[in-house]
């Protein structure tokens, strides 16, 4: 699916809204603000930004990564040489070009198939994305970067053909490969349904705005996987609510693991103790490339 919004702020699955986005800046511009099913971090969409969906059978034997370069990857990198740039893939699940982000990618599994999309800054108001949309300062520290706008860039300032429905043609050739994927054409029941799941489900500002515990434990940490931070309702050194966010490429929801956190005292011992009953456990991908000895060090840093 090849498909555009209004002026959108995305807020990836396991993000808290308030800490990503400048909201009342956001809300005061008429900007929407949604909440999508995959991990990851806040994107800003809007006329100028195309995205693009693509939907497999997922089993055993499928890599979401190989997915991401085969699938996703390879064709958008293909549109864009067709007008004369050179994008590369790089780090977790970003398209580069010229050391400038201008693509990220997320995933999620469900009911047998993985979803994987992605975003394609071509001409958007990148003064509104970094109006809007902020940055920690563990990621200032870690990579000195200076601001959202610096590491950012619109495709059309690398090639000469800056009409996006010419980008929006090259695009369709390149992922209509009959070798890669089969067509599929949205009937009217599909529309129905979409709309109906649409208002049940993410319409409503439980699932965008969510939920963080009153907490009396809260603790953050920065790895090579993503952001992972804690908050943790505890009476009696026992763990009575858990919500952990960030913007690790989750592909599972996280509530599995929160569930198996709920109830554990909160020592070191115990935290690792329920975080070994799920190794082995695919529902580990809730955390991305996030380790359980990396959610451990977050979790049971009594210090903090």
């Amino acid at each position: 699916m090849l498909w555009s919004t209004r002026p959108t702020v995305m807020i990836g699955a396991n993000q808290v809204v308030d800490l990503e986005i400048d909201r009342a800046k956001a809300e005061a511009a008429g900007v929407d603000i949604v909440r999508r099913s995959s991990g990851g971090g806040t994107i800003f969409t809007d006329p100028g930004t195309l995205l693009y969906t693509i939907i497999l059978p997922y089993g055993e034997q499928t890599d979401p990564k190989d997915v991401v370069r085969d699938h996703l990857s390879k064709p958008v990198i293909s549109a864009i040489a067709s007008l004369g740039a050179a994008a590369v893939l790089e780090g977790r699940n970003d398209i580069l070009i010229d050391g400038k982000k201008i693509s990220g990618i997320a995933q999620f599994i469900k009911y047998g198939y993985l979803t994987s999309h992605g975003s394609l800054l071509f001409d958007a108001d990148l003064d509104m994305l970094s109006g809007l949309l902020t940055v920690d300062n563990e990621k200032i520290t870690s990579k000195a970067l200076r601001s959202v706008r610096s590491r950012v860039a619109n495709i059309t300032e690398s090639v000469e053909e800056k009409n996006i429905e010419s980008f929006k043609s090259a695009l369709l050739k390149s992922f209509k490969d009959p070798n890669r994927f089969a067509s599929y054409e949205l009937t009217a029941a599909d529309l129905a349904a979409i709309d109906r799941i649409r208002k049940e489900k993410y319409e409503g500002p439980q699932w965008t705005y969510g939920r963080t515990p009153s907490y009396t434990f809260h603790n953050a940490g920065r790895f090579p996987g993503g952001r992972i931070e804690v908050f943790l309702d505890i009476k009696g050194s026992v763990i009575q609510e858990c919500r952990i966010t960030g913007d690790f490429l989750a592909l599972h929801p996280i509530e599995t693991i929160e569930a198996q956190l709920t109830g554990v005292r909160h020592d070191k011992k115990s935290i690792d103790k329920a975080l070994a009953k799920a190794s082995g456990n695919a529902d580990l991908d809730a955390l991305g490339s996030v380790t359980l000895s990396e959610l451990a060090e977050v979790l049971s840093d009594i210090s903090k």
